[in-house]
């Protein structure tokens, strides 16, 4: 039977033409309404294939979720390399999502991993990891472009050393060729006062910022996705008009690419051949434009399942908030029936804080009418019941 099943679905047809074309980690060929971003960044890191080596260039790329400031990061990156080979200039551009390496030495592995999956990091230091990469770059007359995506996360986090570290690397050396430039990607620019003034002051003279797509900007991202991710005729106009209506509440083109890829789905389910508006309305339902699916993709497995026993807690309750000591109780069910042994306080604790880092939930401690100190723990944005059926989902 569930052979049969199985066989079934393969055999419907799609109204998929490639749907990796919707997916966050695709970057089109061009960036519709990010022309003039892109050549601001032309014109700030030209000089890399101008006169390679004679100086390292920083940029702050900034601006809300759905922007486009990882994609256009990523466009440029392919650009400039491409550009750099055919000049026979030894340009590389890595990028590091620092929501997932959140440390310097696990920034620094992935580096070093690019040039060399071989390398031996266990054991080294960071300081270590910054000579060995130093030591790679020269040997290989190399220059790097990194892309440093999540960096307000990453600072508050763990602080500053690892932008102090890469930028200095070189550029406290007499005459040296500088063979490391850096693009940062934050959401805002509050955190960078935590940056020491030298650095402070380059990243404020260097900002570039990402205003909120329209409507009829998210239209035209819609349609170029739309010939590259589906069958010609299979999306109506008005379901495009009304994703870029609902989209543009937020300004969010990651936000309007999900509920097309789901209303997709929903018409493919129905055994629709055409999506229509009453599927991006099935998809709306079910989606929330502050939970990112990739965010939560990217959480280690204890911190869904915790997330998880607030989201239920959450639902079930009348109050806004729930205290550590419920939240950290139906963590222990949870881990149960997901056949998980639950971690100890102190890392359930440090659980938390990681997820206030990322936006999901908001901490503070206990006032009146809650007798001792407590810390409370809420969902600020996102619906419990979508949180958690999302969570459900990926576990």
């Amino acid at each position: 039977m569930s052979k049969d099943v199985f066989e079934e679905e393969l055999k419907k047809p799609s109204i998929f033409k490639d749907e990796s074309k919707l997916s966050i980690d695709y970057v089109p060929p061009s960036l519709p309404h990010r022309e003039k971003e892109l050549r601001v960044l032309v014109r700030n890191f030209k000089i890399l294939l101008e006169k390679p080596g004679s100086k390292s260039c920083k940029i702050l790329i900034s601006g809300s979720v759905g922007t486009g400031k990882t994609a256009l990061a990523k466009l440029f990156g392919k650009l400039i390399c491409s550009e750099a080979q055919r000049r026979g200039i030894n340009l590389h551009y890595i990028h590091i999502n620092c929501r997932r390496d959140k440390t310097e030495f696990l920034v620094l592995k992935r580096v070093l991993h690019y040039f060399n999956p071989n390398f031996p990091t266990r054991g080294f230091s960071p300081e270590e990891l910054l000579f060995a990469l130093q030591k790679t770059l020269d040997s290989r007359e190399a220059f790097l472009l990194i892309a440093l995506d999540e960096l307000d996360f990453y600072v508050k986090r763990s602080g500053p050393e690892l932008l102090y570290d890469l930028t200095r690397l070189y550029e406290e050396k007499l005459n040296a060729v500088q063979r490391i430039s850096l693009i940062g990607i934050a959401k805002d620019t509050s955190w960078i006062a935590l940056l020491d003034s030298s650095t402070l002051s380059t990243l404020q003279q260097n900002t570039l910022f990402l205003a909120r797509y329209n409507a009829s900007q998210l239209k035209d991202i819609l349609e170029m996705r739309v010939k590259e991710a589906f069958y010609e005729g299979t999306v109506s106009e008005e379901a495009i008009s009304l994703i870029a209506d609902i989209a543009a509440e937020w300004g969010d083109a990651r936000y309007s690419l999900e509920l097309l890829w789901r209303a997709g789905k929903y018409a493919e389910a129905e055994g629709e051949f055409r999506v229509l508006p009453e599927h991006v309305r099935l998809a709306k339902a079910e989606t929330h434009p502050v939970i990112r699916r990739e965010v939560l993709l990217d959480l280690p497995q204890h911190h869904r399942l915790l997330l998880l026993a607030l989201a239920r807690k959450l639902r079930k309750n009348e109050k806004a908030y729930a205290t550590m000591g419920e939240i950290e109780e139906l963590y222990h069910v949870i881990c149960e029936e997901y056949g998980e042994k639950p971690r100890g306080h102190t890392q359930i604790w440090n659980y938390i804080h990681d997820l206030e880092s990322c936006g999901i939930i908001n901490i503070k401690l206990s006032g009146s009418g809650i007798r001792g100190k407590t810390t409370l723990i809420s969902l600020p944005d996102v619906p419990a019941s979508i949180l958690e059926k999302e969570l459900m989902t990926l576990l």
